[in-house]
């Protein structure tokens, strides 16, 4: 099979395929590196499309554990930032998924972009419909206390103030979680 050239269309109809075909199938045809190469490579359009191809490749932990392998961790990370709404959109929900495998969390952890790439999608707007998917990412990384530090100095809990007030689906939890590690440094300082 040849390298696919980044068109929006080819990885569309990937990612449709994704429901029809075991994902051990689609693993086994060499799919998960050509995803690879459109996160690496392609469009933005491409690279949304190979993100949910990988969101729904990925519904078991081994499965997860194969796309964390291949590199997908960083490049999604990377697609956080993406001025299209829809591909931060994708791309959170993959990481989000992603992230109940161990070795992926980690690789989320190390990644100096992750925490900053998920503090900005708490942004309140309804355009953004990535937030709910940040809070659980930062959640899951909420018990670092390095995570937890740069989720404060980037601002997570202004936002987080108005989205529980939104009330958006785990951001009071995040919030109470990250004030409580305030309050206990205020309180720890001499």
């Amino acid at each position: 099979m040849k390298m696919w050239s980044c068109t929006d269309p080819a990885v569309g109809a990937l990612r449709n395929l994704v429901g029809a075909v075991s994902p051990d199938s689609l693993v086994s045809l060499g799919v998960l590196p050509r995803l690879v190469h459109v996160l690496r490579e392609g469009s933005v359009g491409a690279q949304q499309a190979a993100a949910a191809a990988i969101y729904r490749i990925s519904s078991s932990s081994d499965m997860k554990r194969q796309v964390g392998e291949h590199g997908c961790m960083p490049l999604l990370v990377r697609l956080l930032e993406a001025k299209s709404y829809g591909a931060r959109e994708v791309a959170a929900q993959a990481v989000a998924s992603l992230m109940s495998c161990p070795p992926n969390a980690r690789d989320v952890k190390k990644d100096e972009k992750s925490v900053p790439n998920l503090v900005q999608l708490l942004e309140p707007s309804p355009q953004n419909t990535a937030k709910k998917y940040a809070i659980s990412c930062l959640l899951s990384l909420s018990a670092n206390k390095r995570c937890k530090k740069l989720m404060i100095s980037h601002g997570a809990i202004g936002y987080l103030k108005k989205l529980s007030e939104m009330d958006v689906t785990g951001a009071k939890r995040l919030l109470e979680k990250l004030e409580r590690g305030k309050l206990r440094n205020l309180f720890s300082r001499k």
